[in-house]
């Protein structure tokens, strides 16, 4: 398995490809807004995207995912953020910015485990950016979306957003056994390491 990587989009989401090395399929998990940016990945990298793993419904994180599934990758997300992508809450409006309603066509409610690609991804329900948020780990890697940060953690004053849920999601993520390398939604890379030490949710209880 090889990561790829990109930043895009005005909010400079961050999109993932976990590409499996002898098929050249590829999981992409969040992928932003720039289609262009997209099809150029794939096509200089020589993959294909099969399945794509929104970690919420926000516009700069699914702003892609009718175009990308009109390609014939299938659309995972939450059971919560999957109504948001039919029906308004992806913030489109709020920030300016157009959004195509794309339907989900796998449901996820966290506790799942996913073999796709010939990869095992484990789905873990973190709400409180949104209340359908969830984290993707895969071997040694964390997908946190807008849940963790570099020494920070989302938002919650965006609709279904709730403090207390971060405080817990947060938390679950902590109590992980082991270190994680950690890819969240926007901005640097961390560890879970360095965030149950640095991270200033680490000492905040509810």
């Amino acid at each position: 398995m090889k990561l790829y990587h990109l930043s895009s989009g005005p909010l400079r989401v961050n999109t993932y490809f976990l590409v499996n090395d002898a098929t050249r399929e590829a999981i992409c998990i969040d992928g932003g807004e720039n289609y262009k940016l997209i099809k150029r990945t794939e096509e200089e990298n020589g993959f294909k995207i099969k399945h794509l793993l929104l970690t919420h419904a926000h516009f700069d994180h699914a702003g892609n995912a009718a175009a990308i599934k009109a390609d014939g990758a299938k659309v995972y997300v939450s059971e919560k953020d999957a109504a948001k992508l039919l029906c308004g809450g992806t913030l489109a409006e709020n920030f300016g910015r157009s959004f195509t309603p794309v339907g989900a066509d796998v449901i996820l409610n966290g506790g799942e485990t996913l073999n796709l690609c010939g990869m095992d991804v484990e789905v873990i329900a973190t709400p409180g950016h949104t209340d359908g948020s969830l984290t993707f780990r895969t071997g040694d890697m964390l997908f946190t979306g807008d849940t963790l940060f570099f020494e920070s953690v989302g938002r919650t004053d965006f609709p279904t957003g709730d403090r207390e849920e971060l405080i817990r999601s947060v938390k679950k993520l902590f109590a992980l056994i082991g270190d994680y390398k950690v890819y969240p939604g926007h901005e640097d890379f961390t560890t879970l390491s360095h965030e149950r030490k640095y991270n200033f949710f680490s000492d905040v209880d509810i």
